[in-house]
């Protein structure tokens, strides 16, 4: 659809006095289908475009009253076919909190490029140098060596934990299984209860079940929020 005709469905709807949510409930449709339709990003089919004309008193005609002609329509649509053969190609880059998340439509990995990289690794850095000293001084103090590597866990549970803080409710980036690790492997060594504590790493997958639903919904309804807006 062509910014012409979403700018007309946008005020033809507040013409007659519709709010998104009252016009998407009059549709039978989701108000993020509408606010697409005003924000030309998709275009209602002919059985919608048939509800809005009845639905506003109007013709068709009246309804779309777009100056465009047959070659022109033909030409735009021939142009939107095009871009999306071409994004179902090649890999697209979609910017969404800070974070530039980058997906090839073959294989559908996501990967996830911090915004901040050098504070990344500068932070990353002073972590491994503080867990590389700790470990020297209680190895040669207090001749810790074996119990001491786990100071080396340390460096990439800080990492994700940025990582986790610089996305804002990303609870699935911090790395929980090394934590779960850490404290196992710890209360294993001083407590000897290797048995009954290796029921920790069932937490994991709970964890992620539980944590992922809550990234979902958070992102969800920041998407929501920020459309609402845009309105």
């Amino acid at each position: 659809m062509n910014i012409e005709i979403a700018n007309r469905l946008q005020q033809l709807r507040k013409e007659k006095g519709y709010s998104q949510e009252e016009l998407a409930q009059a549709l039978g449709l989701s108000r993020q289908a509408v606010s697409k339709w005003e924000r030309a990003e998709s275009s209602p089919d002919t059985d919608n475009l048939i509800c809005l004309a009845k639905l506003y008193g109007m013709s068709l005609d009246e309804l779309l009253n777009t100056d465009e002609t047959v070659e022109e329509i033909r030409e735009r649509t021939i142009e939107v076919e095009e871009e999306k053969e071409k994004k179902n190609e090649d890999e697209y880059i979609r910017i969404h909190k800070g974070h530039i998340v980058s997906r090839n439509d073959h294989d559908a990995e996501f990967i996830r490029v911090t915004k901040h990289p050098v504070f990344m690794v500068a932070s990353s850095s002073v972590v491994a140098l503080i867990c590389t000293i700790l470990f020297l001084v209680f190895g040669f103090v207090f001749n810790a060596w074996y119990e001491c590597w786990l100071f080396f866990l340390f460096i990439p549970l800080i990492a994700s934990l940025f990582e986790a803080i610089l996305e804002k409710h990303a609870f699935t980036a911090f790395a929980y299984p090394i934590l779960v690790t850490m404290i196992y492997v710890f209360l294993g060594f001083e407590l000897e209860m290797w048995h009954p504590l290796w029921a920790l790493f069932i937490t994991i997958p709970v964890y992620y079940i539980v944590f992922d639903n809550i990234d979902k919904y958070v992102l969800k309804s920041k998407r929501i929020h920020d459309e609402d807006d845009n309105d």
